[in-house]
């Protein structure tokens, strides 16, 4: 019968004896966390998952930086979430920020025993996913904050990773969209007042979303031609995302390029 998961709150009374002490016969896994904190509830629960699935392979131990200030400190933990790997009393591994499944699972294996005894070969861990991989699928689900985490970290390991500026672009979309996400009171206040710029720019928003990239610059336009003030130029500034986002390729930028050109000069 596989082993129970096993999860401890930890504390500055008992750090010393259930991890540092306790990493020596198995590692554990100390995830740095706050209330506050919107990546650190998304990665929760998937490290509660991951103890689970190892079934006692490691401990799992959650520290609340906002009760546990010193154990924070003592660590320099200076963003979070924050995730170490302690091992044979020292720590051995860690990553900021979220990461995905098969990545943390790839950091484990190289220190927990295999599944079933030591005999037992340990399986090769899958790829882990890339971090622009994991922002695209977090946008999609409009996980607004797991994904702002996640282009955060791709900025910060790579400030010229090419996918950087379409990454961020679909995010303030979905924020906009998020700020006001009922598409039916949207076209309905936009056909009692055609001047609301507000709903214009959030319907088209979520017409990018969708993939209606068509309907949704011209929206943008016919805001940037009407209320250049509207969210500093918010017309302009989104059509030029978008276009990020679609590439120099496609036919609707070039098309709204030049439109765009006509009304600028």
């Amino acid at each position: 019968m596989p082993e129970a998961a096993q999860k401890i709150v930890a504390t500055v009374a008992n750090f010393m004896t259930d991890v540092v002490q306790a990493s020596s016969t198995k590692p554990v896994l100390v995830d740095f966390w706050a209330p506050w904190c919107g990546p650190c509830r998304t990665l929760m629960p998937l490290l509660d998952r991951i103890a689970d699935e190892y079934a006692g392979r490691f401990i799992l131990a959650k520290v609340n930086t906002e009760e546990q200030p010193q154990l924070a400190s003592h660590f320099q933990i200076r963003s979070i979430p924050t995730v170490l790997l302690i091992h044979q009393g020292e720590v051995a591994d860690q990553f900021v920020g979220l990461q995905p499944e098969a990545a943390i699972k790839a950091l484990l294996d190289r220190y927990v025993s295999p599944a079933g005894g030591v005999d037992e070969p340990i399986a090769a861990a899958p790829a882990p996913e890339h971090t622009e991989d994991l922002a695209s699928r977090l946008l999609d689900q409009r996980e607004m904050e797991g994904a702002a985490a996640a282009i955060e970290a791709l900025a910060n390991s790579r400030a010229d990773h090419p996918q950087l500026a379409a990454l961020r672009a679909r995010l303030a979309f979905v924020q906009t969209a998020s700020a006001r996400p009922d598409v039916m009171k949207l076209r309905a206040a936009l056909e009692n007042n055609p001047s609301d710029s507000a709903a214009r720019h959030a319907l088209a928003a979520h017409h990018a979303l969708a993939g209606d990239y068509g309907t949704a610059l011209a929206e943008w336009l016919e805001l940037m031609r009407h209320d250049r003030k509207f969210g500093d130029d918010a017309g302009r500034r989104a059509l030029l995302q978008a276009f990020e986002i679609l590439g120099e390729q496609d036919p609707l930028v070039t098309q709204y390029r030049r439109r765009m050109a006509s009304l600028l000069h």
